[in-house]
């Protein structure tokens, strides 16, 4: 499946490498506000890539998590990762699906989970100014119509321009860049996401960073060679974020950024531009981990 900017059956042999699920720790603490053992739960994995947040929470105590994306190839290396849990039953669902469509049985699961999905999710009817997503809109209400009484939907994303030019650190060595993102990907506030959460049908809006966590793997986040390895753009969709504001609005593309970043290395003033971006990463993190419940 492809993305307005992202080919993922391309990504799907090199994600793994260089990627690993963020804030799902503080999702596995939240489905304690279900109030039942991990045990007896059952997880809906809506663009679950390739299986990371599922192997990590089958391997903590969820007794099923169903798998569902947009792309074959990334479902494919997630039902290798969890051949044995898939054998044992524990994944009763492992299935092609286009969100936001979800053809599926009303109110099957205890916890939905939509990690680093919505930004992917543009429609032509979008429109900013009157918080109008239509594909997010439909996406949020068939999540509310398959939990359970009480269920909980989790949430994984970026919120505010602030926490997405934070994500990673070479990008900000051409910051005004995030002008030109911001119209292609779905970058919510905190009151514009609880609003359209509520609109959809959920309650107890709340939210956690994990300041501790990086997007990509520490060893390659941190990496000043790492975004001249083509292996390490492909699994991080910002680069194909970049990309497409290159040919859409004419900013510099990725060659012009790494010529810059090289002209830093030169200068020996690439290392104190990354302590610079991570004072900034420890407030703003890279990420939001949203909870709400079924109203």
């Amino acid at each position: 499946m492809a993305t307005l900017w992202e080919n993922y059956e391309t990504v799907a042999e090199v994600y793994d490498k260089y990627r690993f699920p963020i804030g799902s720790e503080m999702e596995l603490l939240a489905l304690g506000k279900l109030g039942r053992p991990l045990k007896d739960l059952h997880i809906a994995d809506f663009g679950c890539g390739t299986g990371n947040y599922a192997k990590y929470f089958l391997g903590n105590g969820v007794g099923k998590v169903s798998l569902f994306d947009g792309s074959p190839g990334m479902l494919e290396c997630a039902k290798k990762k969890l051949s044995d849990y898939i054998a044992n039953g524990q994944v009763p669902q492992c299935e092609v699906i286009t969100l936001p469509d979800i053809p599926l049985a009303d109110e099957q699961f205890d916890a939905i989970t939509l990690n680093y999905v919505l930004h992917h999710l543009n429609d032509e009817g979008d429109n900013p100014e009157t918080d109008t997503y239509p594909k997010i809109t439909k996406l949020l209400q068939n999540c509310k119509r398959l939990l359970r009484k009480d269920g909980l939907l989790m949430i994984v994303t970026f919120l505010g321009s602030g926490q997405l030019s934070s994500s990673y650190w070479m990008p900000v060595t051409l910051k005004t860049i995030y002008e030109q993102i911001a119209p292609l990907t779905h970058i919510f506030h905190y009151n514009t996401l609880k609003k359209s959460l509520e609109d959809a049908g959920f309650k107890d809006f709340q939210a956690f960073i994990p300041l501790h966590e990086t997007i990509l793997k520490p060893e390659h986040h941190f990496n000043p060679d790492g975004p001249f390895d083509p292996k390490l753009r492909k699994a991080f969709s910002c680069f194909g974020a970049l990309e497409l504001a290159s040919r859409k609005f004419g900013t510099p593309s990725i060659d012009i950024l790494l010529e810059k970043i090289q002209g830093m290395k030169d200068k020996k003033e690439l290392d104190e531009l990354i302590v610079k971006y991570e004072e900034q990463r420890q407030q703003f993190g890279c990420a939001t981990v949203v909870v709400m419940r079924k109203q």
